[in-house]
């Protein structure tokens, strides 16, 4: 792997922009082994989700049929205890090497230095190609790949391009993950209701039988929806920190040369940034892929928008 970048920084415009890098080899490479161990952890997310609502409707069927409540007890408590001390482990370490992945890949395009006391050993080059490798070429998620993630940011001097890139990666990732812990707070209160329901209103059930065969059951569910909901608001509340850092030295930039001072300053604020876009990817919460495909074509609209303003603004020559 030849990562054709330069941690140095560049002064003035990048010869090529990041829109056009991002899409070498290399760059390809790194996002598809990405994409791979990403889809790796929505898949531990999901057999922890399926089983888990599997058990909490099974805890209602038995709840209304007033039979089997001990068996699904049993099955719940066990099942509780192989979802937050294996599954959630694995997810957790999956995690880390798609957000060590998505570093390299930024890092290079960014024109970064890697901080070793930060995000510690980039992964081996054998381990990304045997991770491309699991992706399928031509796939639906291979073709978002193919087809570039960042939106341009030619003749914009250097690192204000890297801010523009950065602001849209952390506002689309934010309003995603507010939505999606949202949806989960709602689901977890409808499912309290209609549980409570079942057992009190339908199977006239005590209260304590409720609990045993509704609520127990559904320990595993409740334990990841607040594992969801607690981790996607965390994640957002900290990109939407940095979005107001990457805002301001948009806000404040001015097209032309970047005075060397300033250059100095502006790389390591933006290095800085990247260290809190590692933090919050190396949480194991996750977005399904059918939900950021339900806002994508509206959130990619948005956010390319965003970010063209904020080019045509920093890349018109200044005033004589």
């Amino acid at each position: 792997m030849n990562l054709s970048t330069n941690p140095a920084g560049v002064r003035g415009i990048p010869p090529r922009a990041i829109h056009e890098r991002q899409l070498d080899d290399d760059m390809i490479l790194l996002q598809r082994a990405a994409a791979a161990s990403h889809r790796r952890g929505q898949l531990l997310e999901a057999i922890r989700v399926d089983a888990a609502l599997v058990l909490a409707v099974a805890g209602v069927v038995f709840t209304l049929v007033g039979q089997g409540r001990t068996l699904v007890l049993i099955v719940g408590c066990v099942w509780f205890v192989v979802s937050t001390f294996l599954l959630k482990g694995l997810a957790g370490n999956t995690a880390r090497q798609g957000a060590l992945l998505q570093e390299m890949f930024d890092t290079a395009l960014f024109h970064m230095p890697w901080r070793s006391t930060v995000a510690g050993d980039p992964i081996p080059e054998p381990d990304v190609r045997r991770l491309a490798r699991q992706l399928p070429q031509g796939s639906k998620k291979d073709k978002r790949i193919t087809d570039g993630w960042y939106d341009p940011t030619h003749d914009v001097h250097h690192p204000y391009d890297v801010f523009i890139a950065q602001e849209q990666n952390l506002s689309w990732d934010a309003r995603l993950r507010r939505r999606y812990s949202y949806l989960i707070a709602t689901v977890a209160f409808l499912w309290t209701a209609i549980g409570l329901f079942a057992g009190l209103a339908v199977a006239n059930a005590t209260i304590v039988d409720t609990i045993l065969s509704f609520v127990v059951p559904s320990l595993a569910a409740y334990q990841i929806a607040y594992d969801i909901w607690s981790s996607q608001r965390k994640v957002a509340g900290e990109r939407e920190r940095l979005i107001k850092v990457v805002n301001a030295e948009l806000s404040n930039g001015h097209p032309g040369p970047v005075p060397d001072t300033e250059w100095h300053r502006l790389r390591n604020v933006a290095r800085d940034v990247q260290d809190g876009v590692l933090r919050t990817r190396l949480e194991p919460a996750r977005v399904p892929e059918w939900f950021y495909k339900r806002f994508r074509d509206d959130d990619e609209h948005d956010f390319g928008d965003t970010a063209e303003d904020h080019r045509v603004r920093l890349a018109q020559a200044p005033p004589s």
